[in-house]
């Protein structure tokens, strides 16, 4: 027998033994894809469960950050009465402000003829005042500056305004009903 051709033989009883081996290395990664693609399967059905959840809160916080900007674009001295319930202070003219309630596209009201966001301000009687008693805005507190905490309204002199921004929705998913989420801000013309 020649030379080359007992070389060429050995080769192909080595590359023999070599695919044999390449098969079964083919099934054992066959079978961890396929136990990979199931697990990935479970975990798409989970997160497609609690999608609609994280979907409304980040529809409500975005809600809730565009209507902060906007307050804040305003001039300082006019945010109280341009985002307060009475439509008789606003800068405009009566009824030309945006007023303290809003709709957030994608969320549905938690009640019927509700809106889904409200302003809140440290109000009593409809008038911004430092007496107004509020924990989670932190009142009363001096709103102007002054260094006295009094009854009066500040509704034209205020240095601070507290602000909390609530959204409240039907959630869409049905297991979860009413849903809300609150945003405070300190406003401050400094």
């Amino acid at each position: 027998m020649h030379p080359r051709a007992s070389n060429l033989s050995q080769r192909l009883v080595r590359a023999g033994r070599r695919a044999g081996l390449t098969l079964v290395e083919i099934v054992v990664v066959i079978a961890i894809m396929t136990i990979s693609m199931a697990m990935y399967a479970q975990t798409l059905t989970a997160s497609a469960r609690l999608d609609p959840v994280a979907n409304e809160t980040m529809l409500a916080a975005e809600g809730a950050r565009l209507v902060l900007e906007r307050m804040k674009a305003e001039d300082f001295e006019d945010v109280f009465a341009l985002y307060n319930a009475d439509p008789t202070d606003d800068p405009g003219g009566p009824g030309t402000a945006p007023g303290n309630t809003f709709s957030v596209e994608g969320l549905a009201p938690a009640t019927t003829g509700a809106i889904v966001g409200r302003i809140d301000f440290p109000v009593v009687d409809g008038t911004l005042r430092e007496t107004a008693t509020d924990e989670t805005l932190v009142m009363p507190r001096d709103l102007n500056g002054d260094g006295v905490i009094d009854a009066a309204s500040r509704a034209n002199d205020y240095l601070l305004l507290p602000v909390r921004v609530r959204i409240e929705w039907a959630s869409a998913t049905g297991r979860r009903g009413r849903r809300s989420l609150d945003t405070y801000a300190m406003f401050s013309p400094l």
